[in-house]
This record gives structure tokens, sequence and C-alpha cells, in this order.
């Protein structure tokens, strides 16, 4: 969800600006970690992923440019939508309000724990071994290890959006660089032909 259908890190650096009065630049995100990469504190960092979690900041953030029209394409051809987030449990209900808000096409919604930040018990979110039982045909990811996760693990085949803080990749097989999602449907759409998709 973050980066891929909203602009997180771009809403991040304008929380840091504001609570932290340090402006960095989006390409200056080379670290997945926005607050290290912003050069924050211990404290600060977490007080910026308590702040950025919020209700109203989560509302807040953009959609990404062509995701939601992609997505829209994609339900009409029969494919169902499954969104992946690694967001923390308790923000599940505004993130949904964030997709109705937006219009996000989705069939299904689940929280992962992707990176070992929080606990899934008595929570609705799900662990990685749990999503590696699910089954999906194509995904798109901003987040390196993730993205290798899925093609590796899931051997999902992955398009990987092109973000600072990915570009440390050297070639992975399964995985497949993308600037912007036009690009992500066109490479798709001569996927889903190669494999015999009527539509």
């Amino acid at each position: 969800m973050d980066d891929v259908l909203c602009h997180a890190a771009r809403h991040f650096l304008m929380i840091v600006e504001r609570e932290f009065g340090k402006r960095i630049e989006y390409e200056r995100l080379t670290n997945f970690d926005v607050g290290e990469s912003c050069g924050l504190r211990p404290d600060e960092r977490e007080d910026l992923y308590r702040i950025v979690h919020r209700r109203d900041e989560l509302l807040r953030m953009a959609p990404v440019s062509d995701a939601i029209a992609v997505l829209e394409g994609w339900k009409k051809r029969g494919f169902e939508i499954a969104i992946i987030t690694g967001r923390p449990p308790e923000t599940y209900e505004t993130s949904i309000e964030w997709l109705s808000k937006h219009r996000v096409p989705f069939h299904s919604f689940t929280i992962v724990d992707k990176y070992s930040r929080f606990s899934t018990e008595q929570t609705a979110a799900i662990s990685l071994r749990e999503l590696a039982a699910q089954r999906f045909c194509w995904a798109v990811e901003d987040s390196l290890p993730m993205a290798h996760y899925l093609a590796e693990e899931m051997k999902v085949p992955v398009a990987l959006i092109d973000c600072p803080w990915n570009q440390t990749d050297t070639e992975q097989v399964g995985v497949s660089r993308y600037r912007h999602w036009q690009a992500i449907a066109e490479a798709f759409t001569a996927l889903t032909i190669r494999c015999g998709d009527k539509e």
C-alpha cells in the first residue's frame, strides 16, 4: 500500500520537516527506514512512526499517479485485487477508510508482519508464513526484501517500483523494475497474453 498506492515516504518527509525541522530531499531516502535516512535519533524515529500512523496523517497521504486507474482496469478484466501492507494492525480501519475515500478497487485487504515489527496474536494481521500459503499471479512492491521474498519463496512475479531505497538491487530472478504504473500495466498485459489470458 505505502509507496505503491499512496505517497507514504513523501508524507513522512513533510512530517520530518514539520516536527523535527529537517528538510530532506526525497532522493536522499536511500534506506528503507525513513527515520534512519533522515538522520533522526532513536527517540525521534519512534515519534515519527507514531505520528505517521495516526488516522489524520494516514488519511492525508496522496494516491500514487495512475495506480487506481490500473487497478480498475485489472478488476474489469476479472482479476481479484489483494492489497497487502506491513502497516501496524491498529491502522486497519483507517487504511480501509483511505481506500474507500480514493475509490481504490480491491477484493481483500491484509496486514502482514513483513519485517518482524509487531505481534500478530489477537490482531487482524498475519505472519509472513501465513502469507506464503496464499497464491498470487502478480505482485507490485517497493520493498526490496519483500520483492525477493515474493519471488524466491512464493514464486510470484514481482513488479518493483523504482524508489531511492531499493537501488542496491542486483538482478533478481522474478523481479522486474518499473518507473511508473503505466509501465507495470503494460508488462502485466504482456504477461497475461503470454500465459493465455483471453480477458
